[in-house]
């Protein structure tokens, strides 16, 4: 089913979206993901899966996603299942898709979330939960930045920037660091992606 999406959708997605992928560092194929990751990206709209489902196209991306995605509509539950949707549900055992995203990176899965939790149509990046630092440390895996401009539609051309990996690890060795530790690793995620959102503005001669 994921293929069929894949292979049928890639043509109207390359008519809507117009891609223009740049890079921090080299170009795709010097970018190219080995193994499991964590990608982390702004959050613009519903629109913004697909930048990241076709650019690594010959890979599966799982999406940490809100619970009422799984429960608004048969199409949205539909849709989430075949993506490989991870539900962001916070069950009384804690945050499960934390361990469901450790699980998944450590078979060499890769995996999506937003950490800013909501969209953010005003194209500022806010705030991030800092839920994913933990899985970054305990999957032992980078954190790939991609910073999306959120330039959907048919008229327009999106445009996104993909960061080096960041190895939280190299900064905090603990897979269970403290809360200041925690909030120091965000820290320096967030600053790359304002970082990088600054370049990737400055490209496209937005200001």
């Amino acid at each position: 089913m994921r293929l069929f999406v894949l292979v049928t959708g890639f043509i109207p997605y390359l008519m809507v979206y117009k891609p223009k992928i740049y890079f921090e560092e080299g170009n795709r194929k010097t970018n190219r993901i080995k193994g499991g990751a964590l990608i982390v990206s702004n959050h613009y709209l519903f629109m913004d899966y697909p930048m990241t489902m076709f650019h690594w196209f010959g890979r599966r991306v799982h999406c940490v996603m809100l619970e009422y995605v799984f429960g608004f509509s048969w199409f949205l539950k539909l849709s989430a299942e075949i993506i490989g949707g991870i539900n962001a549900k916070r069950d009384s055992k804690g945050m499960g898709f934390m361990d469901e995203s450790v699980r998944l990176i450590k078979k060499g899965r890769l995996v999506q979330i937003y950490p800013e939790a909501k969209n953010t149509p005003d194209g500022k990046i806010h705030d991030f939960k800092p839920s994913y630092v933990l899985i970054a440390l305990r999957a032992d895996a980078p954190v790939v930045p991609f910073i999306l401009d959120g330039n959907y539609g048919f008229f327009k051309r999106a445009h996104a920037i993909v960061g080096k990996p960041i190895m939280l690890s190299d900064y905090c060795r603990s897979a269970d660091p403290s809360r200041e530790e925690i909030e120091t690793l965000n820290a320096i995620v967030r600053e790359k992606a304002l970082e990088l959102k600054e370049t990737l503005d400055r490209k496209t001669k937005k200001r």
